[in-house]
Protein backbone atom coordinates (compact mmCIF):
# COMPACT_ATOMS: atom_id res chain seq x y z
CA UNK A 1 0.00 0.00 0.00
CA UNK A 2 1.47 3.50 -0.87
CA UNK A 3 1.27 5.88 2.05
CA UNK A 4 3.54 8.34 0.00
CA UNK A 5 2.36 12.60 0.46
CA UNK A 6 -1.30 11.11 1.85
CA UNK A 7 -1.85 12.87 5.21
CA UNK A 8 -2.42 16.63 4.86
CA UNK A 9 -2.55 17.35 8.55
CA UNK A 10 0.96 16.72 8.79
CA UNK A 11 3.56 20.00 8.29
CA UNK A 12 5.92 19.43 5.87
CA UNK A 13 8.75 21.13 9.10
CA UNK A 14 7.47 19.03 11.60
CA UNK A 15 10.76 16.69 10.86
CA UNK A 16 12.94 19.41 11.54
CA UNK A 17 11.28 20.30 14.67
CA UNK A 18 11.24 16.96 15.71
CA UNK A 19 14.77 16.69 14.64
CA UNK A 20 15.79 20.15 16.50
CA UNK A 21 13.61 19.14 19.76
CA UNK A 22 15.93 16.03 20.40
CA UNK A 23 19.01 17.89 19.23
CA UNK A 24 18.40 20.07 22.62
CA UNK A 25 17.47 17.29 24.52
CA UNK A 26 20.72 15.52 23.21
CA UNK A 27 23.03 18.18 24.21
CA UNK A 28 23.19 18.22 28.25
CA UNK A 29 23.41 14.54 27.55
CA UNK A 30 26.64 14.60 25.10
CA UNK A 31 28.18 17.23 26.89
CA UNK A 32 28.08 15.33 29.92
CA UNK A 33 29.40 12.31 28.02
CA UNK A 34 32.54 14.53 26.79
CA UNK A 35 33.61 15.53 30.69
CA UNK A 36 33.00 11.94 32.13
CA UNK A 37 33.02 8.83 30.55
CA UNK A 38 34.62 9.90 26.82
CA UNK A 39 38.52 9.32 26.04
CA UNK A 40 40.07 12.00 25.19
CA UNK A 41 42.65 10.50 22.71
CA UNK A 42 39.77 8.20 20.39
CA UNK A 43 36.79 9.64 21.55
CA UNK A 44 35.00 6.52 21.55
CA UNK A 45 33.29 5.35 25.66
CA UNK A 46 35.81 4.87 27.70
CA UNK A 47 32.75 3.40 30.39
CA UNK A 48 29.12 2.73 29.36
CA UNK A 49 26.32 4.16 31.16
CA UNK A 50 22.43 5.37 30.77
CA UNK A 51 23.61 7.89 28.81
CA UNK A 52 24.76 6.24 26.19
CA UNK A 53 21.93 4.12 25.41
CA UNK A 54 19.65 7.30 25.76
CA UNK A 55 21.78 8.80 23.32
CA UNK A 56 21.33 5.66 20.80
CA UNK A 57 17.42 6.13 21.30
CA UNK A 58 17.36 9.65 20.48
CA UNK A 59 19.66 9.00 17.49
CA UNK A 60 17.35 6.46 16.63
CA UNK A 61 14.41 8.58 16.77
CA UNK A 62 16.27 11.23 15.09
CA UNK A 63 16.43 9.02 11.85
CA UNK A 64 13.18 7.40 11.89
CA UNK A 65 10.61 10.01 12.73
CA UNK A 66 11.77 12.94 9.78
CA UNK A 67 11.88 10.38 7.42
CA UNK A 68 8.35 8.75 8.42
CA UNK A 69 6.96 12.61 8.33
CA UNK A 70 8.51 13.06 5.05
CA UNK A 71 7.06 9.96 3.69
CA UNK A 72 3.23 10.80 4.48
CA UNK A 73 3.21 14.38 4.51
CA UNK A 74 1.17 15.64 1.83
CA UNK A 75 2.17 19.17 1.37
CA UNK A 76 5.73 18.65 1.11
CA UNK A 77 6.86 21.86 -1.85
CA UNK A 78 7.39 20.42 -5.28
CA UNK A 79 10.94 19.45 -6.10
CA UNK A 80 11.67 22.94 -7.67
CA UNK A 81 14.45 25.89 -6.81
CA UNK A 82 12.65 27.40 -3.99
CA UNK A 83 13.69 31.02 -4.98
CA UNK A 84 12.55 33.92 -3.35
CA UNK A 85 15.13 36.85 -1.90
CA UNK A 86 16.38 35.34 1.67
CA UNK A 87 19.33 37.08 3.56
CA UNK A 88 19.59 34.14 6.23
CA UNK A 89 19.49 31.15 3.41
CA UNK A 90 22.36 33.48 1.70
CA UNK A 91 24.49 33.82 5.17
CA UNK A 92 24.18 30.23 5.99
CA UNK A 93 25.42 29.53 2.43
CA UNK A 94 28.61 31.88 3.25
CA UNK A 95 28.97 30.44 6.59
CA UNK A 96 29.24 26.99 5.06
CA UNK A 97 31.57 28.25 2.14
CA UNK A 98 33.99 29.70 4.18
CA UNK A 99 33.84 26.38 6.72
CA UNK A 100 34.30 24.41 3.43
CA UNK A 101 37.28 26.99 2.81
CA UNK A 102 38.64 26.40 6.45
CA UNK A 103 38.24 22.76 5.35
CA UNK A 104 40.57 22.54 2.31
CA UNK A 105 42.97 24.30 4.01
CA UNK A 106 42.87 21.71 6.81
CA UNK A 107 42.98 19.00 3.89
CA UNK A 108 45.92 20.62 2.02
CA UNK A 109 47.88 21.11 5.57
CA UNK A 110 47.47 17.20 6.54
CA UNK A 111 48.40 16.17 3.18
CA UNK A 112 51.25 18.36 2.78
CA UNK A 113 52.94 16.82 6.51
CA UNK A 114 51.78 13.20 5.96
CA UNK A 115 53.99 13.48 2.31
CA UNK A 116 56.70 14.65 4.29
CA UNK A 117 56.35 11.53 6.95
CA UNK A 118 55.96 9.70 4.10
CA UNK A 119 58.84 10.48 2.07
CA UNK A 120 60.86 10.49 5.06
CA UNK A 121 59.93 7.11 5.83
CA UNK A 122 60.64 6.05 2.25
CA UNK A 123 57.08 5.41 0.71
CA UNK A 124 55.84 7.60 -1.98
CA UNK A 125 53.81 10.88 -1.87
CA UNK A 126 50.62 8.94 -1.46
CA UNK A 127 52.20 6.19 1.29
CA UNK A 128 49.50 3.36 1.77
CA UNK A 129 45.82 3.05 0.78
CA UNK A 130 45.02 3.14 4.52
CA UNK A 131 46.45 6.28 4.72
CA UNK A 132 44.11 8.23 3.11
CA UNK A 133 46.17 10.57 0.89
CA UNK A 134 43.86 10.01 -2.07
CA UNK A 135 40.63 11.11 -0.47
CA UNK A 136 42.49 13.92 1.63
CA UNK A 137 43.48 14.93 -2.06
CA UNK A 138 40.10 14.53 -3.22
CA UNK A 139 38.62 16.11 -0.68
CA UNK A 140 40.83 19.39 -1.05
CA UNK A 141 40.51 20.13 -4.42
CA UNK A 142 36.83 19.62 -4.45
CA UNK A 143 36.00 21.50 -1.58
CA UNK A 144 37.67 24.53 -4.19
CA UNK A 145 34.91 24.02 -6.41
CA UNK A 146 32.11 23.26 -3.60
CA UNK A 147 33.17 26.62 -1.83
CA UNK A 148 32.79 28.88 -5.10
CA UNK A 149 29.09 27.31 -5.56
CA UNK A 150 27.85 27.82 -2.04
CA UNK A 151 29.02 31.47 -2.46
CA UNK A 152 27.30 31.58 -5.98
CA UNK A 153 24.36 30.16 -4.58
CA UNK A 154 24.27 32.89 -1.77
CA UNK A 155 25.28 35.62 -3.98
CA UNK A 156 22.04 34.70 -5.71
CA UNK A 157 19.43 34.40 -2.53
CA UNK A 158 20.90 38.65 -2.56
CA UNK A 159 20.89 40.39 -5.42
CA UNK A 160 17.59 38.14 -6.74
CA UNK A 161 19.32 36.23 -9.33
CA UNK A 162 18.75 32.14 -9.79
CA UNK A 163 22.37 32.07 -11.13
CA UNK A 164 23.59 29.23 -9.33
CA UNK A 165 20.86 27.41 -11.49
CA UNK A 166 23.19 27.59 -14.55
CA UNK A 167 26.41 25.63 -12.89
CA UNK A 168 25.23 22.12 -13.12
CA UNK A 169 28.37 20.53 -12.63
CA UNK A 170 29.53 22.67 -9.85
CA UNK A 171 26.14 22.11 -8.47
CA UNK A 172 27.45 18.34 -7.48
CA UNK A 173 30.64 19.05 -6.24
CA UNK A 174 29.27 19.50 -2.46
CA UNK A 175 28.16 15.86 -2.79
CA UNK A 176 31.51 14.94 -4.08
CA UNK A 177 32.82 16.73 -1.26
CA UNK A 178 31.00 15.08 1.62
CA UNK A 179 31.66 11.64 0.10
CA UNK A 180 35.47 12.10 0.54
CA UNK A 181 35.11 12.84 4.20
CA UNK A 182 33.05 10.16 4.48
CA UNK A 183 35.35 7.62 2.95
CA UNK A 184 38.22 9.11 5.15
CA UNK A 185 35.92 8.89 8.45
CA UNK A 186 35.63 4.37 7.47
CA UNK A 187 39.58 4.55 6.73
CA UNK A 188 40.07 5.42 11.00
CA UNK A 189 40.43 3.03 13.40
CA UNK A 190 36.72 1.82 14.28
CA UNK A 191 35.15 0.14 17.50
CA UNK A 192 31.84 -1.06 16.46
CA UNK A 193 30.61 -1.47 19.82
CA UNK A 194 32.08 1.52 21.56
CA UNK A 195 31.75 4.26 19.27
CA UNK A 196 30.69 7.78 19.82
CA UNK A 197 32.33 10.81 17.95
CA UNK A 198 32.89 8.56 15.09
CA UNK A 199 29.26 7.53 14.88
CA UNK A 200 27.83 10.96 15.38
CA UNK A 201 30.03 12.10 12.13
CA UNK A 202 29.58 8.97 10.43
CA UNK A 203 25.61 9.19 10.27
CA UNK A 204 25.99 13.43 10.02
CA UNK A 205 28.32 13.01 6.78
CA UNK A 206 25.88 10.04 5.15
CA UNK A 207 23.01 12.37 5.30
CA UNK A 208 24.72 15.35 3.85
CA UNK A 209 25.84 13.25 0.89
CA UNK A 210 21.87 12.39 0.46
CA UNK A 211 20.94 15.97 1.30
CA UNK A 212 23.61 17.32 -1.07
CA UNK A 213 22.63 14.84 -3.64
CA UNK A 214 19.29 16.25 -4.16
CA UNK A 215 20.03 20.20 -3.37
CA UNK A 216 22.60 19.53 -6.95
CA UNK A 217 19.02 17.79 -8.80
CA UNK A 218 16.68 20.56 -7.42
CA UNK A 219 19.38 23.64 -8.15
CA UNK A 220 20.58 22.30 -11.20
CA UNK A 221 16.88 21.23 -12.61
CA UNK A 222 17.14 17.79 -13.36
CA UNK A 223 15.30 16.81 -10.09
CA UNK A 224 12.16 13.70 -10.00
CA UNK A 225 9.42 13.95 -7.80
CA UNK A 226 10.89 12.71 -4.78
CA UNK A 227 13.99 15.06 -4.16
CA UNK A 228 12.47 17.38 -2.26
CA UNK A 229 11.23 14.73 0.67
CA UNK A 230 14.73 13.47 0.28
CA UNK A 231 15.93 17.18 1.11
CA UNK A 232 13.24 17.34 4.23
CA UNK A 233 14.43 14.15 5.55
CA UNK A 234 18.04 13.76 4.90
CA UNK A 235 18.46 17.90 6.05
CA UNK A 236 16.63 17.59 9.21
CA UNK A 237 18.73 14.25 10.21
CA UNK A 238 21.91 15.60 9.56
CA UNK A 239 20.96 18.81 11.36
CA UNK A 240 20.72 16.93 14.47
CA UNK A 241 23.72 14.78 13.93
CA UNK A 242 26.27 17.28 13.09
CA UNK A 243 24.32 19.78 15.43
CA UNK A 244 24.50 17.47 18.95
CA UNK A 245 28.41 16.89 18.18
CA UNK A 246 29.68 20.16 17.38
CA UNK A 247 27.61 22.30 19.27
CA UNK A 248 28.54 20.21 22.24
CA UNK A 249 32.72 21.44 21.55
CA UNK A 250 31.36 24.74 20.76
CA UNK A 251 29.68 24.85 24.88
CA UNK A 252 33.15 22.80 25.55
CA UNK A 253 35.53 25.45 24.45
CA UNK A 254 32.99 28.20 25.52
CA UNK A 255 33.42 27.05 29.11
CA UNK A 256 36.55 26.27 29.58
CA UNK A 257 36.27 22.80 28.74
CA UNK A 258 38.38 22.29 25.70
CA UNK A 259 40.74 19.37 27.05
CA UNK A 260 37.83 17.11 26.91
CA UNK A 261 37.04 17.34 23.16
CA UNK A 262 38.69 14.35 21.48
CA UNK A 263 42.11 15.41 19.68
CA UNK A 264 41.05 13.07 16.52
CA UNK A 265 37.43 15.09 16.59
CA UNK A 266 37.77 18.76 17.16
CA UNK A 267 35.20 21.52 16.16
CA UNK A 268 34.34 21.16 12.68
CA UNK A 269 33.02 25.05 11.63
CA UNK A 270 32.07 22.92 7.90
CA UNK A 271 29.85 20.59 10.02
CA UNK A 272 28.17 23.19 12.40
CA UNK A 273 27.49 25.66 8.95
CA UNK A 274 25.69 22.79 7.30
CA UNK A 275 23.73 21.94 9.99
CA UNK A 276 22.26 25.85 9.91
CA UNK A 277 22.45 25.77 5.72
CA UNK A 278 20.21 22.70 5.63
CA UNK A 279 17.79 23.91 8.15
CA UNK A 280 17.47 27.34 6.30
CA UNK A 281 17.46 26.14 3.06
CA UNK A 282 13.94 23.47 4.52
CA UNK A 283 12.04 26.26 5.99
CA UNK A 284 12.87 28.53 2.95
CA UNK A 285 11.60 26.22 0.73
CA UNK A 286 7.99 25.32 3.01
CA UNK A 287 7.86 29.20 2.62
CA UNK A 288 8.60 30.06 -0.97
CA UNK A 289 6.02 26.80 -1.60
CA UNK A 290 3.50 27.90 0.88
CA UNK A 291 3.62 31.93 -0.71
CA UNK A 292 3.49 30.15 -4.64
CA UNK A 293 0.41 28.54 -3.16
CA UNK A 294 -1.30 31.93 -1.81
CA UNK A 295 -0.75 33.80 -5.68
CA UNK A 296 -2.04 31.08 -7.23
CA UNK A 297 -4.91 31.36 -5.12
CA UNK A 298 -5.68 34.70 -5.42
CA UNK A 299 -5.43 34.58 -9.15
CA UNK A 300 -7.58 31.31 -9.06
CA UNK A 301 -9.90 33.20 -7.64
CA UNK A 302 -9.73 36.23 -10.07
CA UNK A 303 -10.57 34.35 -12.39
CA UNK A 304 -13.24 33.11 -10.65
CA UNK A 305 -14.45 36.27 -10.31
CA UNK A 306 -13.96 37.47 -13.93
CA UNK A 307 -15.76 33.95 -14.75
CA UNK A 308 -19.12 34.81 -12.82
CA UNK A 309 -19.09 38.50 -13.75
CA UNK A 310 -18.89 37.29 -17.47
CA UNK A 311 -21.59 35.14 -16.84
CA UNK A 312 -23.59 37.83 -15.50
CA UNK A 313 -23.23 39.90 -18.46
CA UNK A 314 -24.19 37.55 -20.49
CA UNK A 315 -27.48 36.80 -18.77
CA UNK A 316 -28.66 40.40 -18.37
CA UNK A 317 -28.37 40.58 -22.24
Amino acid sequence: MKITGKNEKINPLMGLYVAAGLLIASLPIRIYQLLTIIESDTGFYKTVDRSVYVMYILAFAAVVIPYILATVAKNIPASKSPFRRNKILAATSFFLGAGIVLDVVSAASKLIINARNFTASGLSFFGTAEQGQVPLLFEAIIGIFAAIYLFVFGISYIDGRTTYSQYKFLAITPFFWAMARLVLRFIRKISYVNVSDLMLELFGIAFMMVFFMSFARISSGLSNNKAMRSVFASGSVAVFFLGVSNIARVVMLVSGNGAGIPNEYPLSICDLAFAFFAAAYIVNAYKCAKENDSKELVEETKVSENDMQTDDNFLSE
